[in-house]
């Protein structure tokens, strides 16, 4: 009972920091999207086609982060199930005592975590996901950069604006676009 309460909580955790700002939406909306591009370029479908394209790729992510969650939380519960069995194990308790231990809670000569060691835990586990969460926002702009260079230079290629030798650049601004969706469409969530 306390095994699935705690996997729930796990799932809801996890969920909610990972995926609750993880739309295409909540990272540039459209408007702010076609303001990227040159102003005689805004109205057409194009730029709208490819804004639904990154968030089809934008939820497939998702999906994908939300799959990687689930088999996490199954991971954490075979973890914490292996754990007990083998303090159980270590502390020779049986299997009926176990049983009834996981049926009625702990034992009253179980020793508790202190009040004070348990929010040095907590804060310490917040502060570790807060520095995670800035690093992936350091890292979405650093991508949302290059991508910005890169539609850039893009319509200048396209509209013959380039000065000679850039075809190189353009080449290998697509080449960079084309690696910066394959990590990120490739890269699986840390653990």
């Amino acid at each position: 009972m306390a095994s699935t309460n705690t996997t729930t909580q796990e799932y809801e955790i996890l969920t909610a920091f990972l995926l609750s700002r993880a739309s295409l939406q909540n990272i540039i909306t459209f408007s702010t999207f076609t303001k990227l591009f040159p102003k005689e370029h805004r109205n057409n479908p194009q730029v709208k086609l490819l804004y639904r394209e990154l968030q089809l790729q934008q939820n497939k992510t998702c999906e994908r982060v939300k799959k990687n969650v689930q088999l996490e939380v199954r991971l954490g519960a075979k973890q914490r199930k292996d754990a007990k069995k083998e303090e159980r194990e270590r502390k020779g308790v049986e299997d009926d005592a176990m049983m009834g231990i996981e049926l009625f809670g702990a034992t009253p000569t179980e020793p508790k975590l202190p009040l004070k060691q348990l929010l040095q835990t907590m804060t310490a586990a917040a502060n570790d996901l807060d520095a995670e969460f800035q690093d992936l926002d350091k890292e979405c702009e650093r991508m949302l950069e290059e991508l910005k260079i890169t539609i850039g230079d893009l319509s200048d290629l396209r509209y013959g604006k380039f000065a000679n030798g850039i075809d190189g650049k353009v080449v290998s601004d697509l080449e960079n676009l084309h690696n910066t969706c394959e990590r990120v469409l490739n890269s699986e969530p840390s653990s």
